[in-house]
């Protein structure tokens, strides 16, 4: 059974907190400068760095947590990135374009059920040019948007 007591309890209701993003100044995931709680995934850095330490045409970034379905049904995940990309959802690779790209959205599928906690974890680099990251989602009944704080949770801790 997982160890959920990172959550943050806020009348007896789980309040998500995001996704620990771990950035590298490498596109390998080598030469680790920091590891924080990101909200979400919505940046567009353009030709700029994430943080100090990170080169802005030479960085990599994992997003690693849990995500929590708000219904019980197919959810569509779409990243849009400039450069590569992958997707994880409840270990099911769901989007693998680990390549050098142009501003993209990829998207994959998945049956979720309302309040289970799902692992998910986004991987992504910048080579050259804008550096942009995103990650949002679809159902039936949630019309396309980033995925809220509220439905995401962070792993482990992060180095602030």
């Amino acid at each position: 059974m997982a160890n959920f007591n990172w959550l943050k309890i806020v009348n007896h209701t789980e309040v998500g907190n995001g996704l620990l993003g771990t950035y590298y100044d490498n596109p390998d995931f080598t030469g680790f400068v920091h590891s924080r709680v990101d909200h979400n995934v919505n940046f567009n850095w353009g030709t700029g760095s994430p943080m100090t330490g990170v080169g802005p045409d030479t960085f990599s970034v994992r997003w690693d947590g849990e995500v929590v379905a708000q219904k019980t049904e197919r959810y569509t995940f779409y990243t849009r990135t400039d450069d590569g990309v992958r997707l994880w959802v409840n270990n099911k690779l769901l989007i693998d374009h680990w390549t050098p790209q142009a501003a993209t959205e990829w998207s994959g599928s998945i049956d979720l059920i309302a309040g289970q906690h799902y692992t998910i974890k986004m991987e992504y680099f910048e080579r050259y040019g804008g550096a942009l990251a995103q990650l949002s989602w679809s159902s039936a009944t949630t019309p396309k948007q980033i995925i809220p704080t509220s439905q995401l949770y962070a792993a482990g801790t992060a180095d602030v």
